[in-house]
């Protein structure tokens, strides 16, 4: 088991490999119940704990703390989004940050296609709100 390490990445252009050929086992997005905007991602692949990434301040940060910190006071929902993005034992080929114009925004690809993306809605607004979607 890994131990939890904190911050990994805090840049608008990273590659993580750690994840490259395990398979993804739980995707839960920490979103705002008003405006469904996600704020946090956790990524559970085989063999490791949950990992969370999200945008900032123009950039990607991608964390390992083990396990996903819900707040106390329940102003978040938590969802779980492996099966409903049909992602659940899906290999994963690569993961990465890059630019996206004021903005950056997450990727992870899979070996069968997929394409995981977290970015923002208004890429030219620094800082704008975020969306996560599912490429094929």
């Amino acid at each position: 088991m890994e131990s939890g390490r904190g911050p990994i990445y805090q840049d608008n252009n990273f590659v993580f490999t750690e994840f490259n050929g395990l398979k993804l086992l739980e995707l839960v997005v920490c979103e705002i119940p008003e405006t469904k905007e996600p704020l946090i991602v956790y990524l559970k692949v085989e063999n490791h704990n949950f990992h969370q990434y999200f945008l900032d301040i123009g950039m990607g940060f991608w964390q390992n703390y083990n396990e996903i910190e819900k707040d106390e006071d329940d102003s978040y929902n938590y969802i779980d989004k492996t099966h409903e993005f049909d992602l659940f034992g899906k290999t994963i080929s690569k993961i990465w940050c890059e630019p996206q114009k004021n903005n950056s925004q997450i990727i992870i690809a899979f070996e069968e296609g997929q394409r995981l993306i977290l970015r923002t809605i208004n890429p030219d607004i620094f800082d704008s709100d975020c969306e996560l979607l599912v490429e094929e």
